[in-house]
């Protein structure tokens, strides 16, 4: 009987100090170094979503010459070509969550010297 009441209040300690650990280890990873690559990615792909919605937009407009006639039609046509570029670079750009870029840490290696970096880090 002292035995199972013994677990239990082992058990009582356990939990906490657990729970503890994991919350520690996780406010630890992620908002920081992800402020930094977001802000990185952004800085990167606006200006690059916005020249290909130009030359997207004046293609179309070339090739459909009766789309200048419409006043509203470049700058629509900029703006949703911009929304549709944005995502996917932004996407492509953050995969590496985790870690800065070019930070070695245990879990990950050190890329190779002949490596090309990310096209947001270009």
């Amino acid at each position: 009987m002292a035995s199972a009441s013994g677990a239990a209040l082992r058990k009582k300690k356990v939990v906490p100090a657990a729970a503890l650990c994991i919350m520690l280890v996780l406010l630890s990873m992620g908002p920081p170094a992800m402020a930094d690559i977001q802000d990185d990615c952004r800085a990167f792909c606006i200006p690059q979503c916005n020249g290909l919605a130009s030359n997207t937009c004046s293609a179309i407009i070339d090739l459909a010459s009766v789309l200048k006639t419409l006043p509203f039609f470049t700058e629509t046509c900029n703006v949703r070509v911009a929304q549709l570029c944005l995502p996917v670079c932004l996407n492509a750009c953050t995969l590496n969550t985790l870690t800065p870029p070019g930070a070695p840490t245990p879990a990950r290696a050190p890329a190779p010297a002949g490596a090309t970096p990310p096209p947001c880090k270009a």
